[in-house]
């Protein structure tokens, strides 16, 4: 019996990984816990032909229920539980992406929607424990350190990581949806039809246009890496240095960019009834963030420099 359940789990990490987009930049959390949990709930999405903006939306209910519950930070047993009910909004909005990859729906939007729930969902767990502090001796001063924390360290930071990650997936997976495109490449909100199409369409120009503002790659490198990445003459090695080059600083993007950190720390401390120990945790973070955004800067600047000489080179011969 062991070993059957041995064989069950091996032969699902296996599916877990056929649902992945490219290895090199899965978080580990991911890959052990939301993604191979998510799975399950992507095949139960498929069994009742549910679409993955549907599941997103579920996702979204039951986060920002969670979120609400930590304005209960008085009682351990109320945190845990909104704990358990926004570690299960993270493992859906991992069972979202897996099930528009089994089925084929994957599209340009899906990734928007994912960003967007995130952010709808911690701003609830920022708004309800911050809530909490409004009854005691804080006040609304609270407010004074959650709003660079929630705003500058968690969802601006978890935008230029959702940028870097999108580029990685373009460029080395090859994964044309993943593309962040340039504002003006976006169809316009009134070209949309339908009055929901044309709002969601808004608000994705509005989270694009943001993202290009926010991180230091500039649309001019953009069109170098696509110039050498979409070469048949050149694509090989591009994607091998690219892979190479950018790889390692993913993970930093990651750990204080990713969802799964800020997760983690707001409910370890929201059940410890400290939420605010958590704010101060951003506001600190948000050192090693300058670091990180200077290191992409330079290693962008060196990495277009590199290739731009190999341009020339090859013109002159």
């Amino acid at each position: 019996m062991i070993r059957s359940i041995k064989n069950h789990f091996r032969n699902h990490q296996a599916e877990v990984h056929s649902t992945i987009k490219l290895m090199d930049i899965e978080e580990r959390f991911d890959l052990a816990f939301s993604r191979f949990f998510g799975l399950y709930f992507a095949k139960i999405g498929r069994y009742f032909n549910m679409t993955p903006t549907q599941v997103s939306i579920i996702s979204l209910i039951v986060g920002v229920a969670g979120g609400y519950m930590l304005f209960y930070q008085d009682s351990w047993v109320i945190t845990v539980w909104a704990s358990v009910l926004i570690t299960l909004a993270g493992v859906l909005d991992s069972a979202d992406g897996q099930l528009a990859r089994m089925t084929g729906q994957s599209t340009e939007l899906g990734r928007f929607i994912d960003g967007s729930i995130d952010s709808l969902i911690f701003i609830a767990c920022y708004l309800s424990a911050c809530a909490y502090y409004v009854q005691g001796e804080m006040g609304w001063s609270i407010f004074l350190m959650a709003f660079p924390a929630g705003i500058v360290s968690h969802i601006f930071t978890s935008q230029v990581y959702d940028f870097y990650k999108s580029e990685f997936l373009y460029y080395v997976a090859g994964s044309e949806g993943s593309k962040v495109k340039k504002v003006e490449e976006l169809p316009e909100a009134s070209q949309e039809s339908g009055f929901w199409n044309k709002i969601l369409r808004g608000i994705e120009i509005d989270y694009t246009k943001r993202q290009w503002m926010l991180v230091t790659r500039t649309e001019e490198m953009r069109d170098v890496y696509e110039h050498f990445a979409f070469n048949d003459n050149t694509k090989e090695k591009f994607v091998e240095k690219y892979r190479a080059t950018f790889n390692p600083i993913m993970f930093w993007w990651a750990l204080v960019g990713g969802t799964n950190t800020h997760r983690s720390l707001i409910m370890l401390f929201s059940i410890m009834g400290r939420f605010d120990l958590y704010l101060i945790v951003c506001l600190l973070k948000l050192i090693p963030i300058a670091i990180i955004t200077l290191a992409q800067k330079f290693m962008d600047e060196d990495f277009v420099k590199h290739l731009k000489y190999q341009l020339s080179t090859q013109k002159s011969a």
